[in-house]
């Protein structure tokens, strides 16, 4: 019995100790202006592992919550840090750097994750906290300037031409890109 009582004790230290699971990231729906529909819901996203990454289910991609220069920490559900910012040469240097299949995402990739319900940021707050309202590198080089990079603005929700000469902030990537179906018209 006493046992028993021993290892009941262990297991709910062990079990209070955990991080958020992937049905613990809260609704951002009370950060929609004027009651719009969330367009990146907590509920599309999985956390893994220790919640330092997420699973996008519409698109099968598993995203990093924190921007680089950030870190995951678990026990506060949050991205601890500031964000590094880089420039297209740093970008350059770091992707070949890069292991496990992380990669910096497409143009169409990072639009997949904006939140169209606010701005500033335009990202659910809840999947990746923290985000600051600043551009974000992608791997679309814009074919119709020299020297231009797109990159997506977490601040409007935009995508802008960016100049290889400007610095932006790199969140990463991983998986092979499923476009979600599209928004179906509402019913008159």
């Amino acid at each position: 019995m006493r046992r028993t009582f021993y290892i009941g004790i262990v297991l709910l230290t062990v079990l209070a100790q955990q991080p958020a699971l992937a049905a613990d990231i809260p609704s951002a729906a009370g950060a929609c202006v004027g009651g719009q529909t969330e367009t990146t819901p907590s509920t599309a996203f999985a956390a893994l592992d220790d919640g330092s990454r997420v699973r996008h289910a519409p698109t099968e991609l598993e995203w990093q919550r924190c921007a680089l220069g950030q870190t995951w920490a678990a026990a506060e559900n949050r991205c601890a840090g500031r964000p590094k910012t880089f420039s297209w040469l740093q970008v350059g240097r770091l992707t070949p750097l890069l292991t496990e299949g992380w990669r910096l995402p497409t143009g169409q990739e990072l639009m997949s994750i904006i939140e169209k319900c606010h701005v500033s940021p335009a990202i659910n707050l809840q999947v990746f906290p923290n985000t600051p309202s600043a551009l974000f590198w992608t791997s679309s080089i814009d074919s119709g300037g020299v020297e231009r990079i797109w990159s997506l603005s977490f601040f409007s929700g935009l995508a802008y031409r960016s100049s290889t000469l400007q610095a932006a902030r790199v969140r990463l990537v991983r998986g092979t890109f499923k476009p979600p179906p599209p928004e179906s018209e509402p019913a008159n």
